[in-house]
C-alpha cells in the first residue's frame, strides 16, 4: 500500500502534523509526504501548456506528484485553517492540479482518470472560523485526483488544545488509519 501525504502546513512539528504523524503510526506499507511550504513546487503560471499537451511545463517537483498521484492507494491532506481556508501554499499547490481538468475540458479527453485511491482530510486550527470552506475546497481537490473521502480528522480549538492533546482527535486519527488498511486489504483480494 502507498499513501501520498500533502502537507499544507509551514510547522512541522506543528498539529496538522501531530495527526498525520499519529496516522503514519498506525498506516500499514510505504509513506511519502510532500510538504508544500518547503517542497520546490510553483504555482501555476496559466502559460496553458496542458491545453495541449499533458503534463506540465513547469519542471520542479510536481512532476514526482504527478508520477505518485497515479500510483498511490490513499492521499492524505492535511492543514491548519487560515481565515476558514486551507492555507496558501495548499491552495498554490492545487492549482498545479489544473492539468487534471484541462485533459478532460480542453483536451476532450472525457474518459481520462486517474487509479482510483482513498482520502483523509486532516484540518486544525483555533480561533472563530469554521472549517466549512477547507472542506469543500478539500473535496474539489480530491475529485480532480479521483480519491473518495473516507473521513475527516478535525481539531479546531488548538488554540487552547493542542491537537495532540485533543482525545477524539486522536482516536480519529487512528481509525482513519485503519480504515484505511482495511480498504487497501479490500482491494487485494
Amino acid at each position: 500500500m502507498k499513501t501520498l501525504i500533502i502537507n499544507g502546513s509551514p510547522r512541522k512539528n506543528g498539529d496538522s502534523m501531530t495527526l498525520v504523524n499519529e496516522i503514519i503510526k498506525h498506516l500499514d506499507g510505504e509513506v511519502k509526504i510532500v510538504n508544500t511550504y518547503f517542497d520546490d513546487i510553483a504555482p501555476c503560471n496559466d502559460c496553458r501548456y496542458c491545453w495541449t499537451n499533458y503534463g506540465c511545463s513547469i519542471n520542479d517537483e510536481m512532476q514526482e506528484v504527478y508520477r505518485l498521484l497515479n500510483e498511490v492507494d490513499n492521499v492524505i491532506l492535511a492543514s491548519p485553517l487560515y481565515f476558514s481556508e486551507l492555507t496558501g501554499k495548499l491552495l498554490s499547490f492545487s492549482s498545479r492540479l489544473q492539468i487534471y481538468y484541462t485533459v478532460k475540458k480542453m483536451q476532450k479527453k472525457v474518459d481520462f482518470r486517474l487509479n482510483k485511491k482513498n482520502a483523509v482530510l486532516v484540518i486544525t486550527g483555533g480561533g472563530n472560523g469554521g472549517p466549512a470552506p477547507a472542506i469543500e475546497r478539500a473535496k474539489i481537490i480530491f475529485g480532480l485526483v479521483n480519491a473518495k473521502l473516507v473521513g475527516t480528522v478535525l481539531s479546531l480549538k488548538t488554540d487552547t488544545l493542542p491537537a495532540g492533546k485533543h482525545i477524539e482527535a486522536m482516536k480519529q486519527a487512528r481509525e482513519f488509519a485503519q480504515m484505511l488498511n482495511l480498504q487497501s486489504e479490500k482491494c487485494l483480494k
